[in-house]
């Protein structure tokens, strides 16, 4: 015998029905009309909680239904609506086209690839000739079985030969449904259950009335769904990755700010103030604030000044320098950490996120992650620089580097940083670096020092580590990856 108290909601509402009936033709007809879950049902049944209650009788029933390519039909197969028009006399290749319109073609050749219709010559265009009126007056019982299928309608015995056909054009596939019939024994109908309460409430406690009701248990011990658990992104571990690699190579973390003012991010990098990278088609301006104050260092501002005028010429302008941006890269951070420095040795990196007016394609996003890094120090060189990026990406798994000189204006000799993409199978930029220039670090107070630095993309960096093709693959809500 069942434990009543044991019964969940949705069970107890299931016996009393149970109690109502005496015999259940359907089990899954029941559920549907009751609003039961028939798979929560059945499990409840086999749980053998209703054993000595309730007699079972298993029933398997093969249904057929349609397959997505029979779906996308629209409920008429190829070839019907031709096929009637020619069982009816029709063979006007011209009346034809015009009553079926641009399905004539359609039509015509699922009859011509069972060679049932040819075209002749004749009056006007053409005609249509029959050549097998079996395979017509086939097409009219195929569509009779379909449009049943389809309606979920019975078959009649007789459809046998038109279901292996419509299986063979992959329109429907067979499926066994198995239902039970149920009779409801005498044990059950008698059987008296009692009001279970399932919450226990502050006015139960405070009136006593808990101690005379009856209280359903609360199992500890039941499963529970098993619920996936938050956990970081692909980007998210990278950082993380990238932060341990540099952590471990004696680097110290630095940050900045997402809005900046043209000065750090062009000016103080020695950035014309004519230079292309500075037009609206390649950086993000903002509207609110558009300004923002230049550095409380007067001094600062007067060298950049006399530094952009005596190797750019014409007139440095603070309206220009003050203007408020998206920072395009994070060396920003770089340089006012520099200007910190004041010539003291470090090693600093960071990884923020930075926006650039870009096209965005397969490789190029408008808002992307920089992975800055910058060394301070004497008798730094290109060797130096590049030691430090083929050693950072070899503990990140990547040996297929190469290096290829460019052009910046803050940073002399430059060097673009290309790494292997398997599945475009080329090279992709994952990153620029160089040598700061000293008319870049004279104004910020490291003139006689040596430096090294570069930017590399996270999120190529993450293309070539989980193989995927496109960035925009690794942002947004889908988490397949």
């Amino acid at each position: 015998m069942f434990d009543l108290l044991q019964l969940s909601g949705k069970q107890r509402q299931f016996v009393e029905l149970l109690q109502r009936q005496q015999t259940i033709e359907s089990l899954r007809s029941l559920c549907v009309e009751a609003g039961f879950d028939t798979n929560f049902i059945n499990g409840f049944l086999r749980s053998g909680a209703l054993d000595g209650y309730v007699q079972r009788q298993e029933h398997r029933q093969q249904t057929w239904v349609l397959t997505p390519k029979g779906s996308e039909l629209g409920g008429v197969l190829p070839g019907f609506a031709l096929a009637e028009q020619l069982l009816a006399g029709r063979r006007d290749r011209a009346t034809l086209q015009t009553e079926l319109g641009t399905a004539f073609s359609l039509h015509y050749g699922a009859l011509r690839r069972e060679q049932a219709v040819d075209l002749a010559d004749g009056e006007g265009e053409g005609v249509v000739v029959v050549l097998k009126s079996s395979v017509l007056g086939a097409y009219q019982q195929r569509q009779t079985v379909f449009s049943k299928i389809t309606a979920g309608m019975p078959l009649d015995e007789g459809a046998s030969a038109s279901l292996e056909w419509l299986q063979q054009q992959g329109y429907v596939t067979s499926r066994v449904e198995t239902d039970y019939s149920l009779t409801v024994l005498p044990t059950l109908q008698n059987l008296t259950l009692g009001d279970v309460v399932t919450s226990l409430t502050s006015d139960l406690i405070l009136s006593g009335q808990w101690q005379q009701i009856d209280l359903k248990p609360y199992d500890i011990h039941a499963e529970v769904p098993d619920v996936a658990y938050g956990r970081p992104t692909i980007l998210t571990q990278c950082i993380q990755r990238i932060r341990d690699i540099f952590l471990n190579m004696g680097f110290d973390e630095m940050s900045g700010y997402l809005v900046e003012s043209a000065f750090w991010n062009f000016d103080a990098l020695f950035t014309p103030q004519d230079h292309p990278a500075r037009e609206v088609q390649d950086t993000f301006y903002l509207a609110h604030p558009q300004t923002l104050p230049l550095p409380n260092d007067p001094a600062l501002v007067q060298q950049v000044k006399q530094v952009h005028e005596a190797n750019y010429g014409g007139q440095w302008t603070e309206a220009e320098a003050s203007r408020a941006i998206l920072r395009a890269h994070t060396t920003t951070s770089t340089a006012r950490r520099l200007h910190q420095l004041r010539g003291q040795n470090g090693k600093y990196f960071s990884i923020d996120r930075v926006f650039r007016n870009e096209t965005i394609d397969r490789t190029h996003l408008a808002e992307f992650h920089q992975i800055e890094g910058v060394v301070v120090g004497e008798l730094l060189s290109v060797r130096t620089l590049m030691g430090y990026l083929t050693y950072f990406y070899q503990r990140l798994g990547f040996k297929d580097l190469k290096f290829k000189p460019t052009y910046n204006p803050y940073t002399e000799p430059s060097l673009e940083v290309f790494a292997y993409h398997p599945p475009s199978d080329r090279y992709i930029e994952v990153g620029n670096s160089g040598l700061f220039r000293q008319e870049m670090l004279a104004p910020l107070g490291c003139g006689e020092k040596a430096t090294v630095a570069w930017g590399l993309g996270l999120e190529r960096i993450a293309m070539l580590l989980y193989g995927v093709d496109k960035l925009s693959d690794l942002i947004g809500p889908d988490i397949r990856l």
